[in-house]
């Protein structure tokens, strides 16, 4: 039975524990609101950040390059994810929200583009010979480039043949459309031949009535030469000293671009033997980049403009305008991610960006070859984040075995050749 003295104390025990959890609460509340003016000075900070040029802002050892030009490669594999696995009509999401006017893939490779163009002005500048630079463009592309193509060849087409005939007869045949000479024919950069012995016909891609491909990521890397050769020649003839010169470059093709989006069935070659005037966009972000680090002392490096550029770019993306405004303010927001942010954690296990973006697809065409893909085992909505993610995971794996086995071993040939040491700012 409780007494008086026991029902003080009672009483007084909850007293303290109502001031104790009042105490609390007030602490929390304090160290949220300290949060929020923590949280609310930071973000004026960052607002209100001096304006500084590119050259000043860039800094070539710790900077976003590797881990923005990651998350391009990532989107990649993510938009061919709806493609190959059948998923919402076979595009991703952005591709129906821009109202078709560009999906993840298509951004991605815009933002490769502008980033390329960039670095590789730099490692121009930065040997100051034609043969040089081509040289370490080529061992830094075609390696790579080349084990796709024989992968691709002689063991994702075997496993598929073997899963759709049941057999490995009659696939090495000698044939125009054989392996042999998918790997000679496409050897030089150009993708002359997609597929291989009429593979992957019970695919999602193939029932859409798409192009089937072995690999479908490799057409971009034509016009990322063909920049390279452009960029060689101008340097070649000593034309790189007259920065004006790369702008109206830019711009020319800037204007190739928008005629070519009010002319879609417009097909010329807007220099012969380089560029078709269906793929305008991919030099003109290229010679933006470059632009950019020919102008780099006067361009302007700011927080404000960095956010709005990339307000208007998704703005134009969800209304209208992407494919001109939208993709102008693009370039701008590119340079300022890269120049503006630092991730060297990311560089720690090197760099998987080239490998994730060119193996990937090989991967996931072989996945949805053998039956995960909506119309056959994985058709549900988790299966679908589940291929995707499986995707990312297995390329960026691949990605960093081709930088440590194949690409870092082989960019050690760039020394090899005389003249000037480059400083390389990434290894791209």
């Amino acid at each position: 039975m409780l007494t008086f003295k026991h029902s003080v104390n009672l009483a007084n025990i909850c007293w303290c524990m109502r001031a104790v959890n009042k105490l609390r609460v007030g602490n929390d509340y304090l160290a949220s609101m300290q949060f929020g003016e923590f949280s609310e000075n930071a973000l004026a900070k960052f607002w209100r950040a001096e304006t500084r040029s590119l050259e000043e802002t860039f800094d070539t050892k710790h900077n976003a390059l590797t881990l923005i030009r990651y998350v391009f490669a990532a989107m990649v594999v993510v938009a061919h994810s709806f493609a190959l696995g059948g998923y919402h009509a076979g595009h991703d999401p952005l591709w129906f929200w821009s109202g078709h006017q560009v999906d993840l893939g298509g951004l991605a490779v815009d933002g490769f583009f502008i980033v390329s163009g960039f670095l590789v002005a730099r490692s121009y500048e930065s040997v100051q010979n034609p043969w040089n630079f081509l040289f370490r463009r080529g061992i830094r592309v075609l390696p790579a480039y080349w084990l796709a193509l024989v992968l691709g060849a002689l063991v994702v087409g075997p496993l598929a043949w073997f899963h759709e005939h049941g057999k490995i007869a009659g696939y090495f045949a000698n044939t125009s459309t054989g392996p042999w000479h998918y790997i000679t024919t496409n050897f030089l950069v150009t993708v002359n031949q997609w597929n291989v012995n009429s593979l992957f016909g019970d695919t999602p891609y193939a029932h859409a009535g798409a192009i089937l491909a072995v690999n479908g990521s490799l057409w971009t890397l034509i016009f990322e030469v063909k920049c390279y050769i452009l960029l060689a020649i101008l340097g070649g003839l000593g034309l790189l000293r007259y920065r004006r010169l790369v702008v109206i470059l830019a711009a020319f093709f800037f204007v190739m671009m928008v005629v070519g989006h009010a002319n879609p069935d417009m097909s010329i070659n807007i220099i012969p033997l380089f560029f078709p005037m269906w793929a305008s966009a991919l030099p003109f972000f290229f010679f933006t980049g470059a632009a950019f680090h020919h102008y780099r002392h006067e361009l302007p490096i700011n927080n404000r403009l960095g956010i709005i550029a990339w307000i208007v770019a998704f703005y134009t993306m969800m209304n209208t305008g992407y494919l001109i405004l939208g993709q102008l303010a693009l370039t701008y927001g590119v340079v300022w991610l890269v120049a503006s942010f630092s991730a060297p954690w990311f560089e720690k296990w090197g760099d998987p960006t080239y490998g994730t973006y060119i193996f990937a697809y090989l991967v996931q065409v072989l996945m949805a070859e053998f039956g995960f893909n909506y119309e056959q085992k994985w058709h549900s909505h988790l299966m679908e984040v589940v291929y995707i993610a499986l995707s990312v995971l297995l390329s960026t794996a691949i990605g960093y075995l081709s930088w440590h086995l194949l690409e870092k071993r082989v960019l050690s040939l760039k020394q090899r050749w005389p003249g000037r040491s480059e400083k390389s700012v990434v290894s791209s």
